[in-house]
């Protein structure tokens, strides 16, 4: 199968990670789309709700999406969320499946400063999420590997189509749309009642949950 996987801390959860991938399962045309809530993310504070929270409110948020599923491995380990040594492990239990692993720009920009970032195009294509018109600047110290690697997803599966693809190491560049919402926002816009905001933001089933749970009210 051929899986895509958004990592995120997910606190909480919205249309700004669910539309980016439910764009990116389409345009690739993959089987399967992973959640992938962290334990603890090396680049991130704690999160404000607790992991069995944030998985329900994944689970909630997920069912309009069919080939949507949760993949609770970061969670289930009590160490640094690393994206290397969870691909590695992925791999290991899936060896005939190929990944995807979705980024933005943000993350793509700053890639080099992550664990062991060179042996994830070893282990999965990168997906990038991004605006038309953007690009990587050239003294950034990933370009090089940009040039070398970034392809469209048309290009990537004629590749497949082919037989001439790889199951990892490519820098997919898909175009979505923007989504104008972070989970920042919106543990401000609940603890300000900005209900405009959380409604255009959260699927009801969850921010119905985030009021029941009292969450991000302080």
């Amino acid at each position: 199968m051929r899986i895509g996987i958004l990592g995120g801390t997910f606190d909480p959860v919205h249309y700004g990670h669910l539309r980016p991938a439910a764009e990116v399962l389409q345009q690739l045309q993959l089987d399967q789309l992973w959640l992938m809530p962290n334990n603890i993310p090396p680049h991130k504070q704690q999160a404000s709700a607790s992991a069995a929270q944030r998985l329900k409110m994944l689970q909630l948020a997920m069912r309009p999406f069919p080939q949507f599923s949760i993949n609770a491995v970061e969670l289930e380990r009590a160490t640094l969320s690393y994206s290397v040594t969870t691909l590695q492990h992925l791999r290991q239990k899936h060896p005939n499946d190929m990944f995807y692993f979705i980024m933005g720009t943000d993350s793509l920009v700053s890639l080099t400063s992550w664990q062991r970032w060179h042996e994830l195009f070893n282990l999965c294509h990168l997906v990038v999420c991004y605006r038309d018109g953007w690009q990587l600047q050239t003294d950034n110290p990933l370009y090089s590997e940009w040039l070398q690697r970034h392809i469209s997803p048309a290009q990537h599966l004629a590749q497949l189509h082919l037989g001439l693809g790889h199951d990892s190491g490519d820098i997919i560049m898909v175009d979505v749309a923007p989504q104008p919402y972070s989970s920042t926002a919106l543990r401000k816009a609940v603890a300000t009642e900005d209900w405009q905001l959380c409604r255009e933001a959260v699927p009801t089933e969850v921010l119905d949950y985030i009021l029941a749970q009292q969450l991000y009210r302080n």
